[in-house]
């Protein structure tokens, strides 16, 4: 029998500054809403809390989510550990709901009176709940060492783990550097990781240099351009001719913050995993980091009415106890064309050496296709997570619109993934609606994509990815800031009083003079009422806001940017003609293109294609 680690508790000192502001991830107060301090005395090594205050840490970072470890894993016999000083309660409870309220047990309680530092052990007795927490009422000032939740395996049940990360970046050096930093000195240089991780640096952008980067079990790769699927392939491609082969291979984005104990987490996990889990990938949970504390995806899915991509779970507050439940809840979740997305994705070895690595779409749409040919399970764990930058406000019509919809098109052909989907329905209804919302870039993204499509796998496998991408950037809206705009427009007041995603109903009459009008295309100008309206920027659409109107004022509120769109015919009525040529083109000949991608799939997922292509792209 040994005894394994499950997770390290967390506190302040432990996490990035940037997190250590969101306080609640870590712990509560319960004394009052107020999160009490948690000091840190760097001579000691010890975490300090306050005498006669309350910490509860039944929190996200440090719950122990009971139900998964005992349904994925091996582990028995769960208990806390403390290293601590001091005289303080300790109160171990489990957390559930029979309706809307948290409900809370408690399951043991321990007093503690020491004035030199001592390990003590508090035994997880038999629960059902699904998430194990505990809290501290301290009566002096109380010190804590370390902690951590652990369980026993029997000693055949422990399994050897390497991971291999393999982690690609485009001119992101200030982001990269500093998880190279953090991963050298937190992870690569524990005992207990050491010998279990190698890190491959994918620089696309290739400027970086080893002295940067190279260290024990870490090294620099140059890569030429080839986007997200070119460098996680290369990455993937690099990990298993590593000597001592990894057992999984960890995809990470590159603008992230990170926190060293997701990977420890990850690797606690993987080496008691039960054997029928073996296929199961790891999905780190995606948190906005512009608001620290708001979870936004851990595992998502393709919707087959519409082909849409949206996360299974709702958004969620992970500061409030209640949603560490609802978490849980929704993990139990199965739906189809479910799939994980590689800003931190933990992909077993052996589930790559028999399906091959990335199709090349440059960006957008490999992660998908990927966990769909694959009929990929997944895993989800409190804490296994990282902060991605930028994600309010990232609507960007050249890869929602063009580089979305091309590679959905292209990888239901190549890998025969979600065949109940019809994207060139999606893509249809797409265009109608940014026609009559005047949008008239918007819809040459979208005829582009399936016009490209069409060119067959011969222009897919030997396109300049990095080039396609900057041509049909400049065909994006050139917003500019709202101040630019009259201040009759009232912009700022209609951010603030959140309008720009009020709905306005449109009456049945109001309908049908929209579609058959084109809103206003085919209707005298006169008529048409000059004065802008402000609509939102992205998916959101109102024909009620939209209806007989000469302008439009398009609004980001997330960056404060407008862009005014006009109605304009003449290039209306070239659309539609190009609209009849290109979806002509795609109904006669879309079986022909399709069969010729699909004869495709073994050769671009193999590793002599991209050997090749990644040659090629650097000589290009």
């Amino acid at each position: 029998m040994k005894t394994v680690k499950l997770q390290n508790l967390l506190f302040p000192h432990d996490v990035d500054i940037n997190i250590q502001a969101y306080p609640e991830l870590i712990y509560h107060s319960t004394n009052s809403k107020k999160v009490n301090s948690i000091l840190f005395d760097s001579e000691n090594g010890s975490h300090v809390l306050l005498k006669n205050k309350g910490y509860d840490f039944g929190a996200y970072l440090n719950v122990l989510s009971l139900g998964k470890w005992k349904n994925f894993t091996y582990a028995k016999n769960f208990r806390l550990v403390l290293k601590v000083k001091g005289k303080a309660t300790i109160e171990l409870y489990d957390l559930y709901r029979n309706s809307r309220n948290v409900n809370r047990s408690i399951l043991a309680e321990l007093s503690v009176n020491t004035n030199e530092e001592e390990e003590i052990v508090i035994n997880v007795p038999g629960t059902n709940s699904d998430l194990v927490a505990f809290r501290i009422t301290a009566f002096s000032s109380f010190e804590i060492y370390s902690g951590y939740w652990c369980a026993d395996v029997e000693d055949e049940e422990l399994r050897r783990v390497r991971i291999s990360i393999a982690t690609t970046t485009f001119r992101k050096e200030e982001y990269i550097k500093k998880n190279v930093q953090m991963l050298k000195d937190k992870v690569l240089s524990s005992d207990e990781m050491k010998d279990s991780l190698f890190v491959n640096v994918v620089d696309n952008g290739r400027t970086l240099s080893p002295e940067e980067i190279n260290g024990t079990n870490i090294r620099l790769i140059p890569n030429p351009n080839v986007g997200g699927s070119g460098g996680y392939s290369k990455g993937m491609l690099e990990s298993l001719a590593l000597e001592d082969k990894p057992t999984h291979v960890l995809l990470m984005d590159d603008d992230v913050l990170i926190m060293s104990e997701a990977i420890f987490r990850t690797f606690y996990l993987l080496r008691i995993l039960k054997p029928e889990h073996n296929d199961r990938f790891v999905s780190g949970a995606m948190f906005d980091y512009d608001t620290r504390n708001i979870q936004y995806e851990d595992v998502g899915y393709v919707h087959a009415d519409d082909g849409s991509y949206s996360p299974v779970k709702e958004r969620m507050n992970m500061n409030k106890v209640r949603n560490l439940l609802k978490n849980e809840e929704m993990s139990k979740i199965e739906r189809p064309n479910m799939y994980a997305g590689w800003w931190y994705c933990c992909i077993p070895t052996h589930i790559i050496e028999k399906n091959g690595v990335s199709l090349p779409l440059f960006v957008r749409g490999d992660d998908v296709e990927f966990s769909l040919r694959n009929n990929a399970k997944f895993i989800t764990l409190d804490g296994i997570c990282i902060w991605h930058v930028g994600f309010a406000g990232k609507f960007n019509a050249a890869m929602e619109l063009y580089q979305v919809h091309r590679n959905s098109l292209a990888f239901q052909a190549i890998s025969g993934v979600v065949p109940e989907i019809n994207f060139y329905s999606r893509i249809r209804r797409m265009f109608w609606v940014e026609l009559t919302r005047f949008s008239y870039d918007n819809c040459e993204q979208l005829l582009d994509s399936i016009d490209d499509f069409m060119k067959g796998p011969e222009f897919l496998n030997n396109l300049n990815g990095e080039k396609c991408l900057k041509e049909h950037s400049a065909k994006n809206e050139k917003f500019r800031s709202m101040n630019e705009f009259p201040g009759s427009y009232s912009i700022k007041a209609k951010i603030e009083n959140q309008e720009v995603y009020d709905y306005e109903k449109l009456n049945i009459i109001g309908k049908l003079w929209y579609v058959c009008t084109l809103n206003g295309h085919i209707w005298p100008n006169f008529l048409l009422r000059n004065y802008p309206m402000v609509i939102a920027f992205d998916w959101f659409n109102v024909p009620g806001k939209n209806v007989m109107r000469k302008r439009l004022l398009a609004v980001n509120p997330h960056d404060k940017t407008a862009y005014l769109r006009e109605i304009n015919r003449k290039r209306c009525f070239g659309l539609l003609a190009r609209y009849r040529k290109v979806m002509g083109n795609y109904r006669k000949n879309h079986a022909s293109v399709e069969a010729a991608y699909r004869a495709e799939f073994t050769k671009v997922t193999g590793r002599e294609f991209w050997e090749d292509y990644l040659r090629n792209q650097s000589n290009g």
